[in-house]
């Protein structure tokens, strides 16, 4: 880094400043080593100042739609939700292999016995000559271990509960796509409406320099004793009425970046500085969607359509507990017996195991009800939804070609309003209009910029909305 050097301006002031990077001959005085080593220190803290001062917008973020896209996908709370409802469709995926899956048990246990009946037990001595005693076998220790596997042959319950975890996995993913692309659209209108507030402020901030134009021109006027004070009061009021606007439209401002971060998903307290300018608004195509294309590229219709067919399994599943279970049984165990007794014993068992349960209470007619009824309740949200969807995908459509419609008139309407303006503000000079006129055709050129400001971004919401409608895959917005 090049710190340049103060300049010492010697003499009178027409007199051509000394650099003070070149050695002078008067250092070789007291009085010039004293000045150099003191320029010395005033150089060497500049230094440590520009060292310890923070770096320019280390409270400022950068952002452009395609990093609050990337932001909005990696941190909001619904795509969060999403994933999380996906993990937990992963998980039940998983349990589901458990109908079909083997099981191994391994139990071991220690054993010790303590009781009366082992004491005094009359037994006979081998000896001679052979005797009858009394003695104590407590207490009695042994091991006892024992290996289980259960394969499970036939089980129908089972196979339905697979085929419907699974059709719910793929609702879960339908779903999470979805999420991402409502946030999507959520972002390009807070970013985008945040751009339009900001927007808006630069054309308060222009009619209040007009109005404060018009203030400088009465007041010059009045001055002169060519127009009536009441001109100045007028021009006073517009003024004041423009600076309310001007604090507003910066509220407003405010507003705009908080439900962009809230958006986003990011809890950093920084200061959003926006890059790319609201773009300029594309027309729809001429004809309307066809109600195929709109039906088979929804991915919440594709969700709801496989969390009926999960419903459908849930039927089955229900209804298979009446159908008996047939599973492949088998053991093994092993026993030692320590102190007194000194034995071992193993053992093996094979089996085919039939579970049959014709009657359990009334718990499988209700589960057959229950899930009767969430296929049901399933149907009928995927039908309303259908619905949904076709009117959505008209709607959003209309409502596209009204907005670009209604910018292209209110763009064409700002260059008239200030050419109005121009005129009535030469006219107000020359005395032909009065200051009524004047601050009329002011009040109107901010009008027609604030109405052209709106129906861009009114627009540019309108398209992206269309897109979510027809579950286009990926924002159309690109500056």
């Amino acid at each position: 880094m090049v710190i340049p050097l103060a300049r010492e301006h010697i003499g009178s002031d027409t007199e051509p400043a000394v650099n003070q990077a070149r050695v002078p001959t008067s250092l070789r005085s007291g009085t010039g080593l004293r000045c150099a080593l003191a320029g010395l220190l005033v150089l060497l803290v500049n230094v440590s100042a520009l060292a310890a001062a923070p770096e320019p917008g280390a409270d400022e973020m950068i952002l452009s739609l395609d990093r609050a896209l990337e932001i909005a996908r990696r941190d909001n709370p619904r795509i969060a939700i999403g994933r999380a409802r996906r993990a937990g469709a992963e998980g039940a995926r998983v349990r589901s292999r458990q109908g079909f899956s083997p099981r191994l048990t391994v139990d071991a246990y220690h054993l010790r016995l303590d009781t009366s009946v082992l004491d005094n037990i009359p037994t006979f001595e081998p000896e001679f000559p052979p005797l009858f005693v009394r003695r104590d076998f407590g207490p009695l220790d042994g091991n006892v271990a024992s290996v289980e596997l259960v394969q499970p042959l036939i089980n129908v319950g089972a196979w339905n509960a697979r085929r419907q975890t699974g059709r719910a996995l793929e609702a879960a993913e339908l779903d999470l796509h979805r999420a991402r692309r409502e946030v999507d659209v959520a972002v390009v209108e807070a970013y985008f409406g945040a751009r339009t507030a900001r927007r808006q402020v630069e054309a308060e901030r222009k009619g209040l320099a007009t109005a404060q134009r018009a203030l400088r021109q009465a007041e010059a006027g009045f001055e002169q004793e060519l127009i009536p004070p009441v001109d100045v009061l007028s021009a006073r009021t517009r003024v004041s009425e423009m600076q309310a606007r001007v604090a507003a439209a910066r509220a407003r401002v405010v507003g705009a970046h908080a439900v962009l971060r809230q958006v986003l998903g990011t809890d950093a307290d920084v200061e959003l500085t926006l890059t790319d300018p609201v773009p300029r608004p594309k027309p729809p195509a001429a004809q309307a969607p066809e109600r195929r294309q709109v039906l088979s590229g929804r991915r919440d219709l594709r969700a709801l359509e496989q969390g009926v067919e999960a419903a459908e399994y849930g039927v089955k599943r229900a209804r298979s507990a009446w159908i008996p279970d047939l599973n492949l049984y088998a053991r093994y165990d092993r026993v030692d017996a320590n102190d007194p007794l000194d034995f071992n014993e193993t053992g093996w068992l094979v089996a085919l195991n039939l579970r049959w349960t014709p009657f359990l209470g009334f718990s499988q007619v209700g589960a057959v009800d229950e899930a009767e009824a969430t296929e049901a309740e399933t149907r009928a949200q995927l039908r309303a939804l259908r619905q949904q969807a076709w009117a959505e995908a008209r709607t959003e459509h209309a409502n596209w070609r009204a907005e670009v419609e209604g910018w292209q008139s209110a763009s064409s309407g700002v260059a008239d309003a200030q050419e109005a303006l121009a005129l009535t503000e030469a006219r107000y000079a020359e005395g032909l209009d009065d200051i009524t006129a004047l601050l009329r055709a002011q009040a109107e050129e901010l009008a027609a910029r604030t109405r052209e400001i709106n129906a861009r971004f009114n627009a540019v919401v309108a398209a992206e909305r269309y897109r979510l409608a027809v579950s286009s895959d990926s924002p159309g917005v690109r500056p």
